[in-house]
């Protein structure tokens, strides 16, 4: 008997039904993981969203580009285009029983990481790059904490720090040891002064206690360590000191940890290494907020403009602020003045000066720990106010390094959130601002290796150029960076791709170093660096 085919209105109900069973099995699967289901879509719409031409013109993009394998707690940016992140013993009482200390360097070109002999605990040490280009840490671990319940008497032991000191070569990319620091150091700040002289402050001493204001020089033309008994100033641990451009250090109020509480004692202010004078800077909001805060010389540095950006209360208490204050040193009596608020508090914020002079924010904790601010934002020093960045993925706060790479990308290492497991991140990740997607890059054709202070040079580009930056790499430890700075060299002529350039003069402007130079179009797209010497 032959088979009638199923009316219209027939086929059209088991059609119905069948989307109503799918219906009600979907339901049951977003009732039952609906938490998951709903973060799973908006991870993907997020993802969708953020790799949007437009978007990424605008936010810029992060991307997760490897795992280092180490408990990096300091980096520095090398003029060899390698990236040194060292370690010691990572925070970890056992690495430090077993001497287990360790370094690496990151090419990111290749993507690759090389172990580097490391000769002692540089966990918590000090750095500042010398006029050669070489790295000088000094300083480090000589003995872990003592919690009062694990103590023999009952009383919490402060760290202790090192007299040891080390040259980092980035030619030969070994640990060249040089005469000991004078004072044992543990969480000190070294700056390179215009002489070439540097200075070291600060820090916990070989018995744990705040050091009282002992100052020391290192000559690397000697290799040693001089003691400077008439210059005496005490600071907390980690100072931001940054070298002003009438030669005096600028103590812009932030640090990161150890030494007095209160307010007087972390007073701010441009501190005279001829007469040990101290010029106090008032005017900073909130002072109570001073430590784990960020400090940066906003580009170009001609303008002597510091930003003070965030931070959080003294000790381990969860108070944190989104407040910014910027400063010009120029003034006959420097005072902040109040800068616009961030979308989020943050202590251990990190800041990056880059190439078409805006600054990135990122990261930082919104409390004592494990508190992560996954949130970016860029500042504009021309109108003063931040807009949004792309968010990141990876949260970063205490033992967290932020680096401007010579491609015009940031490089983000470490985190260690003092959870009970004593986690530490070892993934890297990148920022690409929103300049890299508007157009074509301009390239530096040629430039001269060696740029003398005071003179006229020649950079050929291959594109009209707006502006010309000298940027010196930074060396990044506890949101203190003591290196970073953007110089602008002014185009005194500008035909056929040929740029001559005006070299400022003045050595606490401009120390000698190696920079990254690059150039930027009308478009604030800027090139690739090329690496050049002063001095």
């Amino acid at each position: 008997m032959a088979v009638l085919p199923a009316s219209p209105g027939r086929a059209n109900r088991l059609r119905r039904w069948r989307m109503l069973r799918f219906g009600a099995f979907l339901l049951v699967i977003l009732v039952g993981n609906g938490p998951f289901a709903v973060s799973w879509t908006a991870a993907r719409y997020e993802q969708w969203r953020s790799h949007r031409p437009d978007y990424m013109r605008g936010h810029g993009r992060w991307d997760v580009v490897a795992d280092s394998g180490t408990r990096s707690i300091h980096a520095a940016m090398l003029h060899t285009g390698k990236v040194l992140l060292m370690a010691g013993s990572g925070n970890d009482q056992g690495s430090f029983d077993a001497k287990k200390f360790r370094t690496v360097l990151w090419d990111p070109i290749a993507n690759t990481f090389t172990d580097v002999h490391t000769p002692w605990d540089v966990f918590c040490a000090g750095h500042a790059f010398l006029p050669n280009g070489d790295l000088l840490i000094a300083g480090g671990t000589k003995k872990y904490e003592l919690l009062a319940p694990d103590s023999p008497d009952g009383k919490k032991h402060e760290y202790e720090g090192l007299k040891d000191s080390y040259l980092f070569n980035p030619v030969t990319e070994r640990y060249e040891k040089t005469g000991e620091l004078n004072h044992a150091r543990w969480y000190p700040t070294l700056v390179t002064l215009a002489s070439g002289l540097v200075v070291a402050v600060s820090g916990l001493d070989g018995n744990g206690d705040i050091d009282q204001g002992n100052t020391e020089l290192f000559s690397s033309v000697i290799g040693t360590w001089h003691d400077q008994p008439d210059l005496r100033k005490v600071f907390p641990t980690y100072p931001a000191l940054l070298l002003a451009g009438d030669g005096r250090l600028f103590f812009s109020g932030a640090n990161a940890g150890y030494g007095p509480a209160g307010v007087a004692e972390r007073q701010p202010g441009l501190w005279n290494l001829a007469t040990n004078a101290f010029q106090p800077v008032d005017g900073l909001p909130g002072p109570e907020f001073n430590e784990t805060a960020g400090t940066i010389m906003l580009a170009p540095a001609q303008e002597q403009k510091v930003m003070f950006i965030a931070g959080g209360g003294v000790g381990d208490t969860q108070a944190a602020t989104a407040r910014t204050a910027i400063v010009d040193l120029d003034s006959p009596a420097p005072r902040y003045q109040r800068g616009p608020d961030m979308s989020r508090v943050r202590r251990y914020p990190g800041a990056v000066i880059l190439p078409d002079d805006t600054v990135l924010v990122s990261g930082g904790s919104t409390g004592y720990r494990a508190r992560d601010s996954r949130v970016a934002e860029i500042y504009h020093p021309d109108t003063s106010s931040f807009t949004a960045a792309a968010d990141p993925h990876v949260g970063r706060d205490y033992h967290s390094e932020y680096l401007l790479l010579p491609d015009g990308r940031v490089a983000v290492f470490g985190s260690n959130p003092l959870s009970d497991d004593n986690t530490f991140e070892t993934r890297v990740e990148v920022y690409s601002p929103g300049y890299l997607y508007r157009g074509d890059r301009p390239k530096v054709i040629s430039a001269p290796p060696r740029i003398i202070r005071g003179s006229m040079i020649t950079v050929a580009s291959s594109q009209p150029v707006t502006k010309v930056r000298l940027i010196r790499p930074g060396a990044y430890t506890h949101v203190t960076d003591t290196e970073q700075r953007s110089v602008a060299l002014p185009i005194v002529q500008q035909t056929a791709g040929n740029l001559t350039l005006e070299v400022p003069q003045n050595p606490n402007l401009l120390p000698s170093d190696w920079y990254m130079l690059f150039v930027t179009n009308g478009a604030g797209v800027p090139s690739v660096a090329t690496w050049v010497q002063v001095g």
